[in-house]
């Protein structure tokens, strides 16, 4: 059986322990088009709760799926790629948001990746819903308040939305000018590891020199459950 040590991000700790082989069943039989709905679910097995992985962000959710396979590797259950080139080791403080001259973005939630990885088909996509999520410009008609996280589904997206149709309507100078803010703010929040996106959805950056990463809840099986998962497709 695996022991993890705890993994401090800002202000949490985080605890986890070995996914059992049911719960390991029960992560495979959700669709592998949907990798982050299989990682909340895998991330709510080994953390013993159900809501902590949609609250979290997604920096930290893949940090921590990348510190349990390394944890794993460390086994003779070894998985074949090597993690390391993916954690950052700036020492920079965990900052949830960064604010400069009036311009905010926040991080990214599982809740809002979720949703993200639902409704998006391609890069494009994903970027556009990006910025509805995250970005906010003080005194702004349409962007000065981002989407209330402490609302119920129904409200957020109604928000969310409603950022979205205007960014849309945006000529291509005007949209771009809103996507380099972000690009600016958004990259000084990855202080753990770096994150960018496909048209799978969410990619980890590992140098200059490696492609970058889509990883999969799937590294984090092996043996039986491997083969189960593969049978699953």
């Amino acid at each position: 059986m695996l022991t993890f040590d705890p993994v401090p991000v800002g202000n949490n700790t985080y605890q986890m322990q070995e996914i059992i082989f049911n719960d390991s069943l029960k992560v495979a039989a959700i669709d592998k088009s949907r990798n982050e709905k299989r990682i909340s679910a895998f991330l709510s097995h080994v953390l013993a709760n159900a809501e902590l992985p949609l609250k979290m962000t997604v920096q930290e959710r893949y940090f921590l799926m990348l510190k349990y396979v390394e944890k794993q590797s460390n086994t003779l259950f070894s998985s074949d790629t090597d993690f390391s080139a993916c954690f950052l080791n700036a020492g920079s403080p965990w900052l949830p948001e960064r604010t400069i001259n009036g311009i905010t973005v926040r991080q990214l939630t599982g809740r809002e990746a979720e949703y993200l990885e639902e409704h998006c088909t391609n890069a494009a996509e994903w970027i556009a819903c990006m910025l509805a999520f995250q970005i906010s410009y003080d005194g702004h008609e349409k962007l000065s308040e981002l989407p209330d996280r402490s609302a119920n589904d129904s409200e957020f997206i109604k928000q969310f939305s409603e950022r979205l149709e205007f960014l849309k309507k945006q000529a291509q100078s005007d949209f771009d000018l809103i996507y380099q803010d972000f690009i600016t703010l958004n990259n000084q929040l990855f202080t753990m590891l770096h994150l960018n996106v496909s048209n799978q959805g969410l990619v980890i950056s590992r140098g200059a020199d490696d492609a970058p990463l889509r990883f999969c809840t799937t590294t984090a099986f092996f043996g039986i459950v491997k083969e189960l998962d593969q049978s699953f497709a």
